[in-house]
């Protein structure tokens, strides 16, 4: 169920790739494969871990794409990958709802 739901965030225009990122900063999931998950991953976790709080969500945009985040719960966060051509409201709102549907999969 969990990777159904990743794949239909996938469908969204301009999503280009997803990960499902765990405590241990490590991709639990992700699609399409990409050989530097576990990078990009580890990074992000790390932007995670900057911040004071735990932020419910980030973007960060670069020159190449945009990168969103939603956490799904303490130890989870649901990270994509999208071409600047996304709609970054419409991305972000079904990454939200993605992230609320995956807390209800525990």
């Amino acid at each position: 169920m969990r990777d159904r739901l990743m794949l239909d965030v996938l469908e969204c225009e301009g999503i280009e790739w997803i990960a499902l990122i765990g405590p241990d900063a490590l991709p639990i999931s992700c699609a399409p494969e990409n050989p530097d998950a576990e990078a990009i991953a580890a990074i992000w976790f790390g932007l995670d871990q900057l911040s004071n709080e735990m932020p419910a969500k980030m973007m960060i945009r670069t020159t190449d794409a945009i990168l969103l985040s939603n956490r799904v719960d303490e130890n989870r966060i649901l990270l994509v990958v999208a071409s600047h051509a996304a709609n970054v409201g419409l991305a972000r709102t079904i990454l939200k709802d993605a992230a609320s549907r995956m807390l209800d999969l525990r």
